[in-house]
């Protein structure tokens, strides 16, 4: 920027503190947003709420329609990457306002009161059947041309109910699915879970060393790590990243993102039919020296809070049908209305989303979004063994009848230490333990758990 435009931008910002004092919107100059591929400062951004509500680009003159012409195409690219209302080119002369209501009309010009005026008392968006019509139009061409294998989807777009569900927030300029339901049930957790698939087994297993073994039941215990500090670094961000092409580092996140991802615990296993397997083994039961862990699966425990699903991985060219069918809608809504379709559950859903680079793992996930029904044994930080970063962690009741696996099966690795000693100590630490469950009334249950030795035997 140079030095005539920041001055304009010092006199434009001291005009818009003075006049919207009073009126509930806050004016931030130099925004910082982080896109996937570099990083975008806005000259000033009007936000209501946490909401953008309008986006300034700051020239020294408008006077070129060159000008004029790069400014207005730097503000639509903002729009897009914000969502917000408004956008103004000004060099504090003239004023130019674009309204994403009225596309039609693209960027019209003003003076300083105007723009003010029209921000401030913004006239609501009013959405005909038609449009909600065309919108489901764009849904359903979108699931064929991304998901066309996916006949759940398919199904589920054929309600006719789905129209009632559109609605639009003229707080958050988007549309999105309305609910009454706030739960698992609700129309767009239905919508998603039939983008995945319906969950349908009954057991998974998980890889892991002898040393977490031996603590889970030492304490009867299962503990879950926070999502921050999982091995991938960059999934916090991964599904943002795709759709938006915007990555908001966690020291750039809203303290509220930032309490409500650290609520998130992530325990990664795999599908059933992948238990005792010499490639898992190697990469993920310490190479051979852990266990394998066989759960059953209790779907009654599931819920909003607490969701065992796949995990849907990109293909090898990085493409990812499933985010690109949601990328699709946005886009094509925003097109037709000038406004973007918002998905408000992604934020449950979007941990199920990962890259091509660990599709071998054909990862089953749980995720516990932590909260106070759940009943944990213990809560606290631990800094990771992988990435040293500061993470929470959250443990429940080993087998506790509220929680939605149970550990039924320990395979010792192929290449476990002490084999024939240790099976025979689990087991008699496991009838022990089945004791001081009894003894204490605890709500655990290791009936049922069996200690086993793996059936490879050519492990080198």
């Amino acid at each position: 920027m140079s030095t005539k435009e920041s001055e304009i931008e010092n006199i434009i910002l001291t005009r818009l503190q003075e006049s919207l004092i009073d009126v509930g919107l806050k004016v931030v100059s130099q925004d910082k947003w982080k896109t996937s591929r570099l990083t975008r400062w806005f000259d000033i951004v009007i936000y209501k709420g946490k909401n953008p509500h309008v986006v300034f680009e700051i020239k020294s003159s408008l006077a070129s329609k060159n000008t004029l012409a790069r400014a207005t195409d730097q503000v639509r690219s903002s729009l897009s990457i914000t969502n917000a209302r408004f956008g103004i080119v000004t060099d504090n002369s003239l004023f130019f306002i674009y309204d994403r209501n009225e596309k039609e009309n693209d960027f019209i010009e003003s003076d300083f009161d105007g723009i003010i005026e029209r921000i401030t008392k913004v006239k609501n968006v009013r959405i005909s059947q038609r449009t909600k019509w065309q919108i489901l139009s764009i849904i359903k061409e979108s699931a064929g041309i991304h998901l066309s294998q996916n006949l759940e989807i398919s199904k589920f777009l054929q309600e006719e109910k789905i129209i009632n569900k559109i609605k639009f927030d003229s707080n958050r300029n988007s549309f999105y699915f309305d609910d009454r339901l706030q739960n698992i049930k609700s129309f767009e957790n239905q919508f998603f879970n039939k983008i995945f698939g319906d969950f349908l087994e009954t057991k998974i297993c998980r890889y892991t060393t002898l040393d977490t073994l031996f603590s889970m039941l030492n304490f009867i215990s299962f503990r879950m790590n926070g999502l921050v500090g999982m091995n991938d670094k960059s999934e916090v961000n991964y599904v943002d990243n795709y759709l938006n092409g915007v990555e908001r580092p966690l020291s750039k996140m809203h303290h509220n993102t930032v309490i409500a991802l650290n609520k998130r615990y992530i325990t990664s296993c795999s599908r059933i039919s992948r238990k005792d397997e010499l490639t898992l083994w190697r990469l993920y039961g310490d190479d051979g020296t852990g266990v394998c862990l066989i759960f059953d699966i209790k779907k009654e425990n599931l819920n909003d809070k607490v969701l065992i699903q796949r995990v849907k991985y990109a293909d090898h060219n990085g493409n990812h049908p499933e985010l690109d069918f949601l990328k699709h809608i946005r886009e094509g809504v925003e097109i037709l209305t000038g406004f973007t379709f918002e998905f408000r559950n992604i934020g449950l859903w979007k941990h199920f989303f990962k890259p091509y680079d660990y599709a071998i793992e054909e990862e089953v996930r749980l995720l516990v979004i932590e909260d106070p029904s759940l009943n944990p044994l213990n809560s606290n930080w631990v800094k990771t063994y992988s990435h040293s970063i500061i993470n929470p962690f959250i443990d429940f009741q080993l087998n506790n009848s509220a929680f939605p696996i149970q550990l039924s099966e320990v395979i010792l690795g192929p290449k476990s230490p002490e084999q024939d000693s240790n099976i025979v100590q689990l087991q008699e630490m496991v009838r022990r333990k089945r004791r001081h469950i009894t003894a204490k009334k605890l709500d655990s249950n290791l009936k049922r758990l069996k200690i086993k030795i793996s059936k490879i035997n050519h492990y080198r």
